[in-house]
């Protein structure tokens, strides 16, 4: 009866440990999360005090739009200015224990945790947890900028190939502006890590990023959330938001431009370059042949199917099952 006693005090006990300091709890994020949840209400003392030693940063980062987010009285202490993503300026000067939320020497995990404190309408913590950045090793300040200033944070690491320089000379003559506080424009940003996709925007037939006019986040969601997933049901939905002359529905339908069988799209078109007309995967009529194999030794039309004024829509049409008139 003793030993039953024993260890339901026990149980007890490491309950109540657990509930006083959750922030302790082994997890992503949980380094930031126990340095915000010791601070008491006297511990922040406003962008001033941290001026007293860091005067350049906090003048840098007034030009930030963190900085206007961030200036609020309606926000809570934990969310305003210097000591929102960094910490209280008291627990940062504790004489016995001195401690600070420094985004280069937590790990991508904790990095980004501490981000979604805030940022959590942007995605959820599972959402990331379950990204290809987030699986990747990747935080949020690989790519986003805290101050104007900053430098990525493999600039002084091997935390991920690239230069720091590389992000200040754009990969294409045409940058798209810089937006949602990236490092650098997109391509430039992108490319250090998706280099096999920048060398396919450099083929004769591409979408027009090295020109400025689409950058990668028009087709890719960076930050998946619940909405997005609902927003798009595959890789046509995401097509004819700009081709929409092809999006149908259309009486007579080819089945990839209906979502019926294989890639959709990509079928029959690359996403990013082709040496190939029209972001074509194959050029003349092999590309008609890759799912009409019986057609390769009836048909000789000489150039691709719809060159020669047979199948004139191949997209789909509203007047001939066999793509024979629009």
């Amino acid at each position: 009866m003793r030993i039953w006693s024993l260890l339901l005090c026990l149980c007890s006990a490491s309950l109540f440990i657990g509930a006083a300091f959750p922030g302790k709890a082994d997890g992503p994020g949980h380094e930031a999360e126990r340095i915000f949840q010791r601070a008491k209400a006297e511990d922040f003392k406003g962008d001033e005090y941290c001026a007293a030693c860091h005067e350049d940063k906090v003048a840098n980062f007034a030009g930030s739009p963190h900085a206007a987010c961030m200036s609020s009285d309606k926000l809570p202490l934990g969310k305003r200015g210097c000591e929102g993503c960094h910490g209280a300026g008291g627990v940062h000067q504790d004489e016995n224990n001195p401690e600070v939320v420094s985004f280069r020497s937590m790990t991508p995990k904790e990095s980004s945790a501490a981000c979604l404190r805030c940022h959590e309408s942007t995605m959820s913590a599972s959402h990331w947890k379950n990204s290809a950045h987030a699986k990747a090793d990747l935080a949020c300040v690989t790519c986003h900028k805290i101050h104007p200033d900053s430098e990525p944070q493999w600039a002084d690491s091997s935390f991920k190939r690239g230069k720091a320089d590389d992000l200040k000379k754009p990969l294409f003559t045409a940058a798209a502006a810089t937006k949602s506080l990236l490092m650098a424009d997109e391509p430039t940003l992108c490319g250090q890590c998706h280099t096999s996709e920048i060398a396919q925007f450099r083929m004769n037939s591409h979408h027009p990023v090295p020109e400025g006019q689409v950058v990668c986040s028009d087709c890719h969601t960076v930050h998946p959330s619940k909405e997005s997933k609902s927003r798009f049901n595959g890789v046509n939905d995401k097509c004819v938001t700009c081709h929409t002359e092809y999006a149908g529905p259309f009486v007579y339908q080819h089945d990839p431009v209906a979502g019926n069988s294989g890639d959709g799209c990509l079928e029959c078109h690359k996403a990013h370059g082709s040496a190939n007309p029209r972001l074509l995967n194959t050029f003349s009529r092999g590309l008609c042949a890759q799912c009409h194999t019986e057609k390769l030794s009836t048909h000789h039309p000489g150039q691709s199917c719809w060159n020669t004024g047979c199948h004139v829509a191949p997209h789909g049409s509203n007047t001939d099952p066999y793509f024979l008139k629009p």
